[in-house]
């Protein structure tokens, strides 16, 4: 595995060039926020599973390159603050995590420890503590080594399909489970990327100060910090093209 790491760090300095150009290329393009679900090395079988499915070296090889190119991670939280203090962060990167798989803490925390880089990661209150989720103590271990825990549900629905009550519940219990158990949450991740009007009215009323979409793009201000957009990490794409998201391409 560390030679297949060496090789595709190699491959990431022949593709995006110096560090200098890559960390300009950030600043000028905003902050990207990556978007990742499981990072195991016990893939799937079906499609939907195994697309959401990082191998850990590819993973580590991500991490070498930010670290070899002088580029930072931050939380969201800590993007939103320094966006709402007028500050651009350069040569930084947000990365996020959906959907509370165990693998947050079996894998993807000591690998982020490893590189001294932090995530946000974003649960399902309902969901912790079942099959292959996080636990509440997991979760707590997580935060107390600087990563951000921020909510993506309850029941992990769709909020453009189900009654404003029921939004209610989603957005409203997931905010108090958090609360109670590892913090206040700060920012949401839509679950799927969909939303609507009514579902961000409750996000906002819920005291969220910021939300994630799926949508494609870079953060460059806070003026609808309830829309920010993510780009997502592809299991299949190499680290070139893993290059070409961090740097705006």
């Amino acid at each position: 595995m560390r030679g297949w790491l060496t090789a595709l760090a190699a491959a990431a300095l022949l593709a995006a060039g110096t560090a200098k150009t890559a960390a300009a290329q950030v600043r000028g393009a905003g902050v990207p926020i990556l978007m990742y679900h499981r990072v195991d090395g016990l893939v799937p079988r079906d499609a939907v599973g195994r697309s959401l499915t990082l191998e850990p070296a590819k993973f580590e090889a991500s991490l070498a390159w930010l670290r070899q190119h002088g580029l930072h991670t931050l939380t969201t939280v800590e993007l939103v603050e320094a966006l709402k203090r007028s500050e651009h962060p350069a040569s930084a990167v947000v990365l996020s995590f959906d959907d509370g798989y165990e693998d947050a803490f079996t894998t993807v925390l000591p690998l982020l420890k490893r590189y001294g880089a932090r995530a946000s990661f974003y649960v399902s209150a309902d969901l912790i503590g079942t099959p292959r989720h996080l636990t509440w103590r997991e979760l707590r271990a997580m935060r107390d080594e600087g990563m951000e825990i921020g909510c993506h549900g309850s029941r992990h629905l769709d909020l453009t399909v189900i009654s404003r009550t029921q939004k209610r519940y989603e957005i409203g219990h997931c905010a108090a489970a958090l609360a109670r158990y590892v913090g206040v949450p700060r920012t949401y991740a839509y679950a799927a990327g969909r939303y609507d009007a009514a579902a961000m009215e409750i996000v906002r009323a819920s005291g969220f100060e910021a939300a994630l979409t799926e949508r494609a793009g870079t953060v460059t201000s806070v003026s609808d910090p309830l829309e920010l957009p993510r780009r997502r990490v592809d299991r299949d794409s190499s680290i070139a093209a893993f290059a070409e998201l961090v740097s705006g391409k």
